[in-house]
C-alpha cells in the first residue's frame, strides 16, 4: 500500500475496475474536452486493493474512448474507516461491500449512484479532494511503457548531482524504480525525469522504463524562451543546457518497476581467466577490487574485513578509480585535452599519469613538500612533469594549478571538486563492499575509511545509509592535530561530498600509531599496507565492539612509504633502547 497518498501513479487502464455506469452525455462531453485539452487534468481515485475506482469513472472511460493506455491514479485504502460510501440516490443504502461486489460482478450501478467522502475530522470532505491537478499530456498516456538502454538516451542540460541523490536513495531503498523518463520519440532525447536518470546511471543500470512521444504534441515549460528544437539540438549536438532548464510535467507520476530489471546482469563467478583486451580494460573490468576476512582482528563474534584497493593496477590505490571516471567523463563531455594538470600526493598522480599515457596525453603534477620524495621518481618514470610546490597539503596548491592550467590551455581535472571522484564510488565500490558481503551471507554493522577528497568515504555512506538506514554505522578517519598521514587530512581543511551525508563518528588517529597498525597487519595477516590503511586499522581498534561485521576500506598498499616505515622503525628502536 503507498504511504504517501500524495504520489500519483500511472496505471494501465486494463486494470482498474468501474462500479457504477457513466452517463453518455456528460462523457461524450468530457471526451471532447479533455481531446481539446491535450492533457488529463486531474487525476482519479482507486482502492490500492482491488484496484477499484471510487471517483473519475468518467475520465477513465474518457480516455478509453481516446485510445490511452493509462491513466494517473491516486490510490488509497478502503478499508480504512476513514473512508465512507454514502449514496446521492434516496433509495439506495449502501455499503464498501457493496461497491466491491458490483465492480467484481460487473453489475454496475446507475451512473451517480455512489459518494465517498474522507472523514478526518467532524467534517466529511468528498473524496475528490484527493485528485491532484497533474496535467498529463494525453501523448504519454497513449504511449508504451518502454526499456530502452541507457547508453541510447540523449540528455538536453546538466543534473545536478546533489538533487539526484534523493532519488537514488529512494530507488536503492525500495528496489523498486517508480519514475519513468520521457524521451522525445525520434531523437531519444531526455525531456522529463533527469533526476531518475542520474540515479539509475548511478545504480549501474542497464536500462530505464521510458515513454516515448512527439515533443511537438506536448507543452514544455522553461526557463527561458527556449525553443523545442533550441532542445533537440542540446541533446543531440552535446552543448548542454544548465539544471532545470525546462521540464515537461507539472507533477510526477509513478511506476513500479522492479530496480534488478533494469541492472546488468551479474558477472560470472569468482573464478575466471582473467584476460584482457587493454591495460585500460585491466582497471575497471578487474573490479571488484578483493575483499579479504582479516582473522586476526576478527572473534566468535565479530568478523573484520578489509577491502582491497591496492588491487587496481595503476597506482594500486583507490585513486585509480577517481582517474579513471574523471578522465571519462571529460572525455564524453569534450573537455578532455592533452595535457592534464592535477595536485596530488602520489597515487591520484600515478593513475593519471598512466591513463593518461594511455590514451597519448601528457601530464603535470604538482606534489606538495611534504610528500615522500620517491614519488617523484615513480612520476618522472611514467613521463610525468612534476613541481613540488612549498605547501602542506595538496588542497593548498589548487589555485596555483587551476591558474596555470587555464593560462596554458590545459585541463585540470581537479579530484577535490570533480563530482567524477564521487559517482564512481556510488557506482562501484559501494555496491562492490555490498554484493560481497552478501556472497558470503553477511550485512555490515560498521564501515571504516580514511577522509582526503571525502570521496569513497562520502559515497559509501549514501549507499548503505540510503539501503540499510543507521543499522549501518559509517565511521570516518583523519589524521591527529598536527599530524600527517599521507592521503588522508582534518574535515575542517575542506572538503565538497562529506556534507552531502551522515558520518556517525570522526576518529582522530597519530602517525605513529598509523605505523603501529601497519605493522601489526604485516605481521599478523603478510598485507603490507599503507599508511591510511594503518589509520583505519587503528580507528576500528579505538571503535570495535565484540559483535559486529565491521568493514576496513584499505587505500593502497604500503610500497610507497619506505621513508615514514624507516622514521617509524628508528624511533621505535630508540625507545625500546632506552
Amino acid at each position: 500500500m503507498p504511504q504517501n497518498l500524495n504520489q500519483i501513479y500511472l496505471v494501465e487502464l486494463e486494470r482498474l475496475r468501474q462500479h457504477e455506469e457513466v452517463d453518455p452525455n456528460h462523457l461524450n462531453t468530457l471526451t471532447q474536452q479533455i481531446a481539446s485539452d491535450k492533457v488529463l487534468k486531474y487525476a482519479i481515485v482507486a482502492d490500492f486493493k482491488t484496484k477499484v475506482i471510487l471517483d473519475g469513472e468518467h475520465r477513465y472511460n474518457a480516455l478509453k474512448n481516446l485510445g490511452c493506455k493509462r491513466i494517473p491514479v491516486v490510490y488509497v485504502d478502503y478499508e480504512s474507516p476513514n473512508i465512507e460510501v454514502q449514496a446521492w440516490r434516496d433509495n439506495y443504502h449502501l455499503t464498501k461491500r457493496d461497491i466491491i461486489e458490483a465492480a467484481l460482478t460487473g453489475k454496475l450501478f446507475p451512473p451517480k449512484t455512489s459518494k465517498h467522502v474522507i472523514r478526518n475530522s467532524d467534517v466529511p470532505i468528498h473524496i475528490s479532494s484527493l485528485e491532484k491537478k497533474v496535467d498529463v499530456p494525453l501523448e504519454i498516456l497513449k504511449s508504451d511503457l518502454k526499456f530502452i538502454p541507457l547508453r541510447n538516451i540523449r540528455t538536453a542540460m546538466h543534473t545536478n548531482l546533489k538533487e539526484s541523490l534523493s532519488v537514488y536513495a529512494r530507488f536503492l531503498k525500495t528496489e523498486t524504480v517508480d519514475l519513468p523518463l520521457i524521451l522525445d520519440k525520434k531523437t531519444k532525447v531526455l525531456l522529463d525525469g533527469y533526476e531518475a536518470f542520474q540515479a539509475l546511471d548511478l545504480l549501474s543500470a542497464e536500462k530505464t522504463p521510458a515513454f516515448l512521444i512527439n515533443i511537438n504534441k506536448v507543452e514544455i515549460k522553461t526557463t527561458e524562451k527556449l525553443t523545442k528544437e533550441a532542445i533537440l539540438d542540446a541533446g543531440l549536438k552535446g552543448e548542454k543546457l544548465p539544471p532545470k532548464s525546462f521540464t515537461l510535467l507539472t507533477e510526477h507520476v509513478r511506476i513500479n518497476v522492479p530496480l534488478k530489471r533494469l541492472l546488468k546482469p551479474e558477472k560470472p563467478s569468482k573464478k575466471v581467466l582473467k584476460v584482457y583486451n587493454s591495460s585500460l580494460e585491466l582497471l575497471y573490468e578487474g573490479w571488484p577490487t578483493p575483499l579479504v576476512k582479516l582473522n586476526s582482528l576478527s572473534t566468535n563474534g565479530r568478523s573484520v574485513w578489509a577491502k582491497l584497493e591496492c588491487y587496481n593496477p595503476f597506482s594500486n590505490s583507490v585513486k585509480d578509480r577517481i582517474a579513471w571516471y574523471m578522465v571519462k567523463e571529460a572525455v564524453e563531455k569534450g573537455d578532455f585535452k592533452h595535457f592534464l594538470y592535477e595536485a596530488t600526493s602520489t597515487n591520484t598522480g600515478i593513475a593519471l599519469a598512466s591513463i593518461a599515457n594511455i590514451l597519448g596525453a601528457k601530464t603535470r603534477l604538482y606534489v606538495p613538500m611534504t610528500v615522500q620524495k620517491v614519488s617523484d621518481i615513480y612520476l618522472k618514470v611514467l613521463g610525468a612533469e612534476v613541481v613540488r610546490l612549498p605547501v602542506g597539503l595538496t588542497v593548498e596548491a589548487l589555485s596555483q594549478v587551476d591558474m596555470e592550467a587555464k593560462a596554458q590551455g590545459a585541463a585540470h581535472l581537479n579530484q577535490f571538486e570533480n563530482d567524477a571522484n564521487f559517482k564512481v564510488h556510488l557506482k562501484h565500490t559501494a555496491r562492490e563492499i555490498d554484493q560481497q558481503l552478501t556472497s558470503v551471507g553477511l550485512k555490515p554493522t560498521h564501515i571504516i575509511g580514511g577522509i582526503g577528497t571525502s570521496g569513497h568515504m562520502s559515497a559509501i555512506s549514501i549507499y548503505f545509509k540510503a539501503k540499510y538506514g543507521d543499522n549501518v554505522k559509517i565511521i570516518g578517519v583523519q589524521p591527529a592535530p598536527n599530524e600527517v598521514i599521507p592521503g588522508i587530512r582534518r574535515v575542517e581543511t575542506g572538503m565538497k561530498w562529506i556534507h552531502w551525508t551522515k558520518f556517525d563518528e570522526i576518529v582522530d588517529v597519530k602517525q605513529s600509531e598509523a605505523a603501529e597498525a601497519v605493522t601489526k597487519i604485516a605481521r599478523k595477516e603478510g598485507l603490507l599496507i599503507g599508511l591510511s590503511s594503518g589509520a583505519v586499522v587503528h580507528a576500528f581498534q579505538k571503535v570495535a565492539g565484540e559483535e559486529g561485521v565491521y568493514v576496513l576500506v584499505f587505500p593502497d598498499s604500503g610500497y610507497k612509504y619506505a621513508e615514514q616505515f624507516e622514521r617509524h622503525i628508528v624511533n621505535t628502536e630508540t625507545r625500546e633502547s632506552t
